[in-house]
C-alpha cells in the first residue's frame, strides 16, 4: 500500500474514533459556570429580554442566537447546548475536505483537518456549550475563502470571504484580528481589484455596527477592578501562542526540528510559479498562514495593552496557524510521510480518554447544577445564590437570577432565587447566613479563591459557622461551589 493510501485511511480511521471519543466524553458531564450562562441566555422568555442579556453579557451574539433557535427546538438539556459545538468542530474539519483549494493535494487537505479535529482544544473548550467552536469551524470557511479570493478576485468572492468574517467576528470579537490581517494582504497583494470590490467591505457593517454599540458595556469588564485576566508578559505570550498548534509544543518543534535538520523543508514554498494575472497557489497559501500569525501577534499586542487575553479567544487563528504546520509538511521531498508523522503525533500527545474525562468532570464543579439538584431534593423554596467573582459588581441582578435559577426553571421547580453581593472585605459566611431567609431557605455559593474574591481571604464555611446548616461542598476547596441547607429540626 503506498503512503498516500495509508495515510488517507489512518486520517480517516482517526477522524471516526475522535468523534466518538467525543460523545462519549460529554456524556453524564454536568454544565459548569459558561455553559449555564449560555443555557440562560437562550432560554430567555423573549427575544427583547433575549437582546438585553445578549447586551449585558461581555461576548459576542451570534452564538447565542444560533443556541437560541437551536434550544428552541431539541431544548436545554446538557447535551442539546453542547451539541452544537460538537457539529461545528466537525464542520472545521470538513472545510479542508469540502473545498478545493488550488495547491493542496487531497491528503494535505486532510492532514489540515485532522489537525484540526485533533487539536488540544477540541477536547477542552471546543466541547463546551460555549461560542469557541463555532468561531473555529467559521474562521476555518474564512480562511478557506481567503486563498480562493486571492486566486481570483471576483465581487461573489469577496462578499462569500466578508461575510463569513463578519459572522467570526459577531462571534467573537478577537476574530476582527484575522480579519484585519486578510483584508490588508488582500488589498496589498489585488490592489486594482480589491478596490473594484470594496463594496464586499459593507457586509462588516452589523458586526462593526453592534461592537460600537457593544463599546460601553465592554468597557465595564476590562476595569482594572472587574478584568480577571493577567497582562501578557514575555512569560505567558509564548504558551499562548504554542495553544493555537496544540497541547504540547515542545514535541511540536522537536518534530518541524527534525523536519529542517533532514533537509526536508525547501524554498519551494515560497516560490511563485505564476504571473500577477495567475497568483501561485504556493504564495496564496503561505499568506493565508501568515494572516493567521499576523493576527496571532495582534492580539498578544492587545493582550499587552489590555488585560482581557486568555488562550481560548485565539482560537481565530488556529486554522491559519496550522495551516502553515501544514504547509511546512507540503514543502518536503516526503510530504506523505511528514503529513502521517504529524498525525501520528497529534495522536500520540492527546491525553488518554479517561484523564480528559477527570479533567473536565473537574472543571465542571465550578458550576452549580449538582447544587441545584441537591436543593430541589432538600425542598428548598428561597434560595440566596452567590457568585463570588471579580465582576460580579458589573452584572445586573436580573441575569444573576436567571442564571442562578436556570436549573430550577429547566426542572420545573417553583423555587424563588435571589442574586447576593457579597463584600470582600468581610466574611462572606456570616454575610450568606444573614441573607439566608425564608421557610425553606437554601444557599449556592460558586467561588474561585485564584481571583481576588471574597473566598480567597475566607473560606466557605458555611455550616462550621452555624451548625444548624448541613452543606455539600464540590471542587477542590480552591474553584467549586458550596450547596447548603438548615438541618432538618433547626
Amino acid at each position: 500500500m503506498r503512503a498516500r493510501h495509508i495515510l488517507v485511511v489512518a486520517a480517516s480511521l482517526a477522524l471516526a474514533a475522535l468523534a466518538f471519543e467525543r460523545v462519549w466524553l460529554i456524556q453524564g458531564l454536568p454544565l459548569w459556570w459558561d455553559e449555564t450562562w449560555t443555557g440562560a441566555i437562550a432560554s430567555t422568555p423573549d427575544w427583547r429580554t433575549f437582546w438585553r442579556e445578549a447586551y449585558l453579557d461581555v461576548n459576542a451574539p451570534l452564538y447565542y442566537v444560533v443556541m437560541r433557535l437551536w434550544t428552541s427546538v431539541f431544548g436545554v438539556s446538557d447535551i442539546a447546548l453542547r451539541a452544537p459545538s460538537l457539529i461545528a468542530v466537525a464542520a472545521a474539519a470538513a472545510v479542508p475536505l469540502a473545498i478545493r483549494i488550488d495547491g493542496l493535494t487531497r491528503e494535505a487537505r486532510l492532514t489540515w483537518a485532522l489537525l484540526m479535529f485533533a487539536w488540544w482544544g477540541g477536547f477542552a473548550t471546543l466541547l463546551d456549550a460555549r461560542c469557541y467552536a463555532l468561531v473555529l469551524a467559521l474562521s476555518a470557511l474564512q480562511c478557506a475563502l481567503f486563498i480562493r479570493l486571492l486566486a481570483r478576485p471576483s465581487q461573489a468572492r469577496a462578499w462569500a470571504w466578508a461575510a463569513v468574517g463578519a459572522c467570526a467576528v459577531l462571534t467573537h470579537y478577537y476574530a476582527v484580528f484575522i480579519a484585519l490581517t486578510q483584508g490588508v494582504i488582500y488589498l496589498g497583494l489585488h490592489r486594482d481589484r480589491a478596490l473594484r470590490t470594496w463594496p464586499a467591505a459593507l457586509a462588516f457593517t452589523p458586526a462593526l455596527a453592534w461592537l460600537a454599540h457593544h463599546a460601553p458595556r465592554l468597557r465595564q469588564y476590562v476595569s482594572p477592578d472587574v478584568d480577571w485576566h493577567a497582562a501578557v508578559g514575555w512569560d505567558t505570550a509564548l504558551p499562548l501562542a504554542a495553544a493555537t498548534v496544540g497541547p504540547e509544543a515542545a514535541a511540536f518543534l522537536v518534530a518541524i526540528a527534525l523536519v529542517v535538520g533532514l533537509g526536508w523543508l525547501t524554498p519551494r514554498l515560497l516560490r511563485v510559479d505564476g504571473s500577477d494575472e495567475a497568483p501561485a497557489p504556493s504564495r496564496n497559501l503561505l499568506l493565508a498562514a501568515t494572516s493567521g500569525l499576523a493576527a496571532l501577534a495582534l492580539a498578544l499586542l492587545s493582550g499587552v495593552a489590555t488585560p482581557s487575553l486568555t488562550g481560548r479567544y485565539l482560537f481565530a487563528c488556529a486554522p491559519a496557524v496550522l495551516l502553515g504546520v501544514v504547509l511546512c509538511a507540503r514543502a518536503s521531498k516526503r510530504a506523505h510521510l511528514v503529513y502521517l508523522a504529524l498525525i501520528g503525533l497529534y495522536l500520540a500527545i492527546l491525553p488518554p480518554p479517561a484523564q480528559i474525562k477527570a479533567v473536565l468532570t473537574a472543571r465542571s464543579a465550578y458550576g452549580f447544577e449538582a447544587a441545584s439538584e441537591l436543593l430541589m431534593a432538600g425542598g428548598a423554596r428561597d434560595v440566596v445564590f452567590v457568585w463570588d467573582h471579580s465582576a460580579a459588581p458589573v452584572i445586573a441582578p436580573s441575569s444573576l437570577a436567571r442564571v442562578g435559577g436556570f436549573f430550577f426553571a429547566r426542572a420545573g421547580a417553583d423555587i424563588a432565587v435571589r442574586p447576593f453581593r457579597v463584600d470582600p472585605r468581610h466574611d462572606p459566611n456570616t454575610q450568606i447566613l444573614a441573607a439566608a431567609s425564608g421557610r425553606k431557605p437554601g444557599i449556592i455559593w460558586v467561588y474561585n479563591r485564584r481571583l481576588p474574591s471574597a473566598a480567597s481571604a475566607f473560606a466557605p464555611a458555611i455550616d462550621r459557622v452555624d451548625p444548624r446548616w448541613s452543606c455539600v461542598s464540590y471542587g477542590d476547596g480552591v474553584r467549586g461551589t458550596i450547596a447548603c441547607l438548615p438541618r432538618p429540626g433547626t
